[in-house]
């Protein structure tokens, strides 16, 4: 049987002997550290290196520069389009380097696109590209997107390995002082080193590629 959010919590609980092994929480209780657990899990996701991986999205586009996105990312890592057989690899620049295209450019046509900027708007996020695509084609982009909350208390914690362990402990840090428990420093420790593994782990997977060194 999966482990449910209620589960971890009850777990995380235990770490810091706020109930004994059997023992189950309060209604109230429950509801309260179902919302720090979501709390901490919508910090994590400010936090690239702990975001579990890259997500593709991809948008139309066809005659303006602006699109909005279904899915608001934390990051967007690469961007390409693709428009009548011609692949472009953008620049993904900030609102500095958008500004930096002098106005009469911005009204640019061409299929060879060549920066995109992001908004990064909450709750909704637009991406401009530039130029303006003459011709129909599709927008490419490679973003971290973040983690949903859970959705329940009986939700099944569905994660790649290591996370649960991740959370339990960090939970366990997040709510000691709510029940004014005093951290043990194994629980403390543990859930460093959990983290730190997701992170490293995670930075290893977010490692860019690196251009060749031009030839001599």
């Amino acid at each position: 049987m999966p482990t449910t959010v209620s589960d971890l919590i009850h777990s995380s609980m235990r770490l810091i002997g706020a109930i004994a092994a059997g023992e189950l929480l309060e209604t109230d209780e429950l509801n309260d550290a179902f919302v720090s657990l979501n709390q901490m899990l919508s910090s994590w996701n400010t936090e690239g290196a702990s975001l579990v991986a890259r997500q593709r999205q991809v948008v139309p586009i066809a005659g303006v520069n602006s699109y909005p996105l279904s899915v608001r990312p934390i990051r967007i890592d690469a961007a390409s389009t693709a428009i009548n057989s011609v692949d472009s690899a953008l620049e993904i620049v900030d609102a500095a380097g958008w500004e930096a295209i002098p106005v009469p450019e911005k009204a640019m046509q061409s299929i060879f696109i060549r920066r995109l900027y992001c908004d990064y708007a909450f709750p909704n996020s637009t991406v401009y590209i530039w130029p303006t695509p003459r011709m129909a084609g599709n927008l490419e982009l490679w973003m971290y997107a973040p983690m949903p909350p859970f959705a329940s208390l009986t939700s099944p914690i569905v994660l790649p390995d290591g996370y649960e362990a991740g959370l339990r402990f960090n939970l366990a840090v997040c709510l000691a002082p709510e029940y004014g428990r005093p951290i043990d420093p194994i629980v403390l420790s543990s859930a460093q080193n959990f983290k730190g593994s997701l992170v490293q782990l995670n930075a290893g997977n977010q490692m860019k590629s690196q251009a060749p060194a031009a030839a001599a």
